[in-house]
C-alpha cells in the first residue's frame, strides 16, 4: 500500500498506524505464528536539527507549523535567541521541509545535525516549545529547561551537539 505524505487531514495518522503495525509485525516470533501474507514497507526516517541565530518571526514560525502538518512531520521549534528547530519524519518529507525552510531569509541557519533511522520518530506532533523566557527583551529561553526536555526524550547528547559544548 502506498500512502501519500501530503496531509489533508487523516493521512499522518494512517502513516503512523502503518509504521506501528509494521513494527508490531516484525516483533512477532515467526515460530509461534503462521506467516502472514504482508507486504513489508520499510520507512526510512530522518531527524534534522537546526541552529538559528534567532527565531522571532511569527510568519516564519507559522509557515514551519503549516509545512510540518502538510508533510506529516513531528518535532518542534524553540523560538527566541538562539532558535532551534527539530523536524523528523520520512526522509523525503524532511528533504522538502529543508528546502522550504532554507528558502526563507535567515541571519544564520545551520543544519547542525542529521540522523537517519528505520525506527519510529521520538515526537508525536510538531509544536512550539516555550520555557521560562528572560533577557532584556524577553527573547531568551531557559536553556537548562531545554536540556532537561531533551534528556526526557532520551536525546541527552543532542544538547552538546547543538551548542558545541
Amino acid at each position: 500500500a502506498v500512502v501519500s505524505t501530503q496531509s489533508t487531514g487523516g493521512e499522518c495518522v494512517v502513516l503512523n498506524v502503518m509504521s506501528e503495525l509494521s513494527e508490531f509485525l516484525s516483533d512477532i516470533d515467526e515460530s509461534q505464528e503462521p506467516a502472514l501474507p504482508t507486504e513489508t514497507v520499510k520507512q526510512h526516517y530522518s531527524r534534522l536539527w537546526y541552529y538559528a541565530h534567532h527565531i522571532y518571526s511569527r510568519e516564519k514560525r507559522s509557515h514551519m507549523m503549516k509545512w510540518s502538518k502538510e508533510l506529516c512531520l513531528s518535532g518542534f521549534i524553540l523560538p527566541g535567541k538562539p532558535g532551534i528547530i527539530c523536524v523528523e519524519g520520512s526522509k523525503e518529507s524532511c528533504k522538502e521541509f529543508n528546502s522550504k525552510v532554507r528558502s526563507m531569509n535567515w541571519q544564520l541557519l545551520k543544519l547542525q545535525h542529521e540522523e537517519s533511522s528505520l525506527r519510529k520518530t521520538k515526537f508525536v506532533e510538531f509544536k512550539e516549545l516555550i520555557f521560562d523566557v528572560h533577557g532584556r527583551a524577553n527573547n531568551h529561553q531557559d536553556l537548562g529547561q531545554f536540556r532537561n526536555f531533551l534528556e526526557s526524550q532520551r536525546l541527552k547528547d543532542t544538547f552538546q551537539i547543538l551548542f558545541n559544548v
